[in-house]
């Protein structure tokens, strides 16, 4: 009645992923499509690439369609659909498995640990304390650099965040605040355990880039999400990479941080206090 939508609109946080089986036809593609015009990342779970292929093709059709009509009150308008494929058929458990081991390793590292844990801290991590006994038994003065990011500030503090019971409840954004979280707070390890060795300083930089991840609930392309970035411009919040190498290089270089160690820097010469959640 009236032209009104049958379901809430509700547009999905950027990064959310959605499989959907039996989405190449009837109600699965209308589900499927529907979530992807949603703004989420959509993976169709098919029995034949030919299936798959014509079900990419005529979703991105339709999805061009409404963009071009300009029907678009219930969809979030973007370049094109995040949607993709991969075979499961269903009648066939060793293919359902395969799809399954498929999924896992896009999301889990070959060491078995959530990607973006893995990359942003725990390699970090393993680097660190493999390298630090040399650095110890120099002489020379070394600094080691950890980059962070002003999204640390939004993670929601949990010790246990690498459990598995974590990972179970895994989102995008709060994955990567955490491991920011998490980089700062080895800078204050690290300073501890290096209290000896005075030719050593540890400092932490903000990356420089503040990017459609510190948004995870917004449409890219609505008036809002500009006029936040339009504001973040203003404010200094929103650089390219080049001040942040700047940032970078200064913690690195700069021969006036001699001996000053644990400190975060959002700019050069603007150190910054870091989340009051921080254990010190």
């Amino acid at each position: 009645m009236g032209g009104q939508p049958s379901h809430v609109i509700s547009p999905m946080p950027i990064g959310k992923t959605v499989i959907i089986t039996g989405g190449n036809t009837g109600i699965g593609y209308e589900v499927a499509k529907g979530v992807a015009m949603l703004g989420a990342k959509v993976i169709l779970a098919v029995r034949t690439e030919e299936r798959g292929k014509s079900a990419l093709a005529k979703m991105k059709a339709d999805y061009e369609e409404r963009k071009k009509g300009g029907d678009c009150y219930d969809i979030v308008v973007r370049d094109e659909l995040d949607v993709q494929y991969h075979i499961c058929d269903l009648t066939s458990l060793k293919s359902t498995m395969q799809f399954i081991s498929w999924f896992k390793s896009t999301v889990l590292t070959e060491d078995q640990w959530e990607s973006t844990y893995q990359v942003n801290y725990l390699a970090h991590f393993l680097m660190i304390s493999e390298f630090l006994p040399a650095v110890c038994a120099s002489d020379v003065e070394c600094r080691i650099v950890i980059i962070s990011s002003q999204n640390h500030m939004q993670a929601e503090f949990d010790p246990e965040y690498a459990a598995s019971s974590r990972m179970k409840k895994f989102d995008g954004f709060n994955s990567y605040a955490n491991c920011k979280l998490f980089q700062i707070q080895l800078m204050y390890s690290l300073d501890k355990v290096l209290e000896h060795h005075p030719h050593i300083d540890v400092l932490s930089v903000d990356r420089g880039k503040l990017d459609a991840m510190a948004f995870p609930n917004s449409d890219a392309s609505s008036q809002g999400f500009s006029c936040q970035m339009s504001c973040l411009k203003c404010c200094g919040g929103m650089r390219d990479d080049r001040p942040g190498a700047d940032t970078v290089i200064f913690a690195a270089l700069d021969p006036a941080l001699q001996g000053l160690s644990r400190g975060y820097f959002l700019r050069p010469r603007d150190k910054a206090r870091p989340a009051p959640c921080i254990i010190l």
